[in-house]
Formats: C-alpha cells, structure tokens, sequence
C-alpha cells in the first residue's frame, strides 16, 4: 500500500515552481509529509555531470572543492534556497537541500537515496516551436525514476494549480497488473480528499456487452482493490470506455469529468494503457489538471 511520507520538491526559483509550491504543502499537509526541497546547482555544466544513480548516498564523498568566488555563490544559492523554503514552507516539516550537477542525475540520486515516496515537479509551455517535453529535465525524471510524479498543468503562464482539495479525479486502468499501481495511488487521494472517482478503460470493439463487461469488471477491481488495501471506496464511481486516441480521450474525458486531477500508468506493460508511454508528453502537455503519473 502506498503511502506519501516524503515528498521530493525540485526547484529551479522558477516562477512555475513558486507557482505549485501550495500544491506540494496542501498534500504534505493531508498526507503528514515530510517536503525536501532541493536544488540541483551546477555553476559549470560542462565540466559537471552530476552524480551516477549507483553513486554512494553520503554527500560528503562527492564534495567539490572551489574557489572562494564559486564558494560563496554557493553559500549564497543556499541562502536562498532557506529562503524560499521558509516562505513556503513555514509549519510543513520540511529540509532544503542543495546538490551539485545535472537536475536530472541529481533528481533521480537523491530520490533514490532519500527513498522518496512522490516527486512534485512543475512544467511550463514554450509556445509552438518548444512544445514537446522530450529532453527537458522532467522527462528524464519520468523516464528515469519509479516512483509516482506528479507535474503541474502545462502552461506558457506559471498558473497556481492549488485546489480546495482532489474532489474529482479520474483514473486511467487496464485491467492488467500495472493497475496495482495505479490503485496504490489512487485509493490513498480518495480517502484523504472524500473524492468522487472515474476509471478510464481503453478498449478496441464496440459490442455493447463487451462493454458493460469491462464496466463492471472495473469498479469491481477498483473496490476490491480498496478494500485490500484497507482505503475507503469512493461513494461516486464511474467507469468511461474509451475508444478514440488515448491522450485526447483522457483529455476530453478530465474536462468532462471536471478532474483536477489525473493518474496514468506510464505504461511498461503490454495490454490497456501500456502503449500510452510515447503518449505521455502529449497527455501532461494537454492536461488542464496536474498528471501524477505510476
């Protein structure tokens, strides 16, 4: 059974980053997290790739010595990290760290090290010559790591994606084995939130008994699944069948829904959803709620 105890928070002092740090309390808040924030700072990236994931987890072995200029500009990033986390942050169990490298090798070493539960981590839109995320420093986070990862909404704006709470969130599923991932998620966001759910199937024929079958073999899994894991079942259970292309179904279906929020398997198995992985990007980037995808 899942449970968010730590959360990593990666920041850049972006304004996309200021913009979720409420999304990343309210869940600490709910779920009795412990929030690291860190920064990955690299002052010369071609000379400092950053740690390797099978790199020991004592920071104290890969200490960089530098000149008293690069030191104190350290200290100072440091000093602003303190600041940003205590603006954020006051009342949340939290701890600010700052690592030197690449933000995605750093990213994935100290989730590792840290055996951190979820990662929180913002995207922003470049308008229509930069829209894909591949190669961005949040693809490789989620192509790299195992644990959940939720993104903000993509936007060229940095919009704050604060909620009252997940009261609508839908779900994708299928009906294969990665679905125990998805549901470790899941189930946790519905009990804390009281939140009403909608399980998304994708599935080829049309047979309207084929149909109603995979419905009620859904919500059956769903709460059988809950019960396993000793969470309470949503009171509002829906079930869409979809039959267009993936991520502008999950995206019409979210809308229609009125979802903020949306978990999707990454899809490393054969069968339902697996074949949404090349679709991901797409999914996240159209997304008008935040994406935590398993």
């Amino acid at each position: 059974m899942r449970h968010f105890r730590k959360i990593l928070f990666p920041i850049a002092f972006s304004e996309p980053a200021a913009a979720i740090a409420s999304s990343v309390r309210e869940i600490a808040r709910r779920f009795n997290a412990r929030v690291t924030v860190l920064n990955a700072w690299n002052p010369v990236p071609e000379y400092i790739s950053g740690p390797a994931p099978d790199a020991p987890c004592d920071s104290k072995e890969r200490a960089i010595l530098f000149s008293p200029t690069l030191q104190e500009m350290q200290n100072q990033q440091e000093r602003r990290l303190k600041e940003f986390a205590r603006a954020h942050f006051s009342g949340i169990d939290h701890t600010e760290r700052i690592e030197i490298g690449d933000p995605a090798a750093v990213i994935e070493w100290v989730a590792k090290c840290d055996e951190s539960d979820l990662i929180m981590m913002p995207t922003r839109g470049q308008g229509w010559f930069c829209r894909l995320l591949r190669g961005s420093v949040t693809s490789r986070v989620l192509h790299n790591i195992t644990c959940p990862v939720w993104t903000s909404v993509h936007k060229s704006e940095p919009v704050s994606t604060l909620t009252p709470g997940y009261r609508s969130i839908l779900c994708t599923v299928g009906m294969n084995s990665e679905d125990d991932a998805v549901l470790d998620v899941a189930c946790p966001f519905v009990q804390m939130y009281g939140a009403r759910i909608c399980l998304l199937h994708a599935q080829s024929t049309s047979d309207e008994q084929d149909t109603e079958y995979s419905s009620q073999s859904l919500k059956q899994a769903y709460m059988r699944g809950c019960v396993a894991r000793r969470k309470q079942i949503a009171s509002d259970i829906c079930v869409r069948i979809l039959r267009i292309e993936i991520s502008e179904g999950i995206r019409q279906t979210a809308l229609e829904q009125g979802a903020d929020l949306t978990i999707v398997s990454r899809g490393r198995e054969n069968g339902g959803f697996s074949h949404a992985w090349p679709q991901l990007y797409t999914i996240i980037r159209e997304s008008r709620c935040p994406v935590l995808s398993v």
